[in-house]
């Protein structure tokens, strides 16, 4: 039962960009799209789950994407989300990158408290091997 997140564990990193401007709502699936081919050809994920404002349909135009990329094997889930923001960094949208291992969401999946939770419960499913 953690008190915190282990920062290996669950990685999140600064957004991929300094514009602040969410998308046209016809823009979002195609851009969806655009972002699940990016992080599927820089990684391996198991799944992509779009979360928050975006997902529950009450974003602002200020809201950024929350994206969760699951794993099944990663050695540094920091470096994983550095490659991701990487490719995701041309956006013109602010995305919100969390990378996790399978192992960590099968087991704190769950758990009051983490970021995980809230993105199962209310997410989306973007991509799922």
């Amino acid at each position: 039962m953690p008190a915190q997140e282990n920062s290996e564990e669950v990685t999140t990193l600064p957004e991929a960009t300094t514009v602040v401007a969410s998308p046209e709502k016809s823009s979002v699936p195609e851009l969806l799209a655009e972002i699940v081919r990016r992080i599927r050809a820089v990684s391996d994920p198991e799944q992509i789950i779009l979360f928050g404002s975006q997902a529950r349909g009450d974003f602002r135009p200020d809201s950024d994407l929350d994206l969760l990329v699951i794993k099944e094997k990663v050695d540094s889930t920091r470096a994983e989300a550095a490659r991701i923001y990487r490719a995701l960094a041309d956006l013109a949208v602010p995305v919100d990158v969390v990378v996790v291992r399978t192992a960590y969401v099968q087991r704190y999946g769950d758990l009051v408290g983490t970021v995980v939770r809230p993105a199962l419960r209310e997410g989306k499913v973007l991509y799922a091997r």
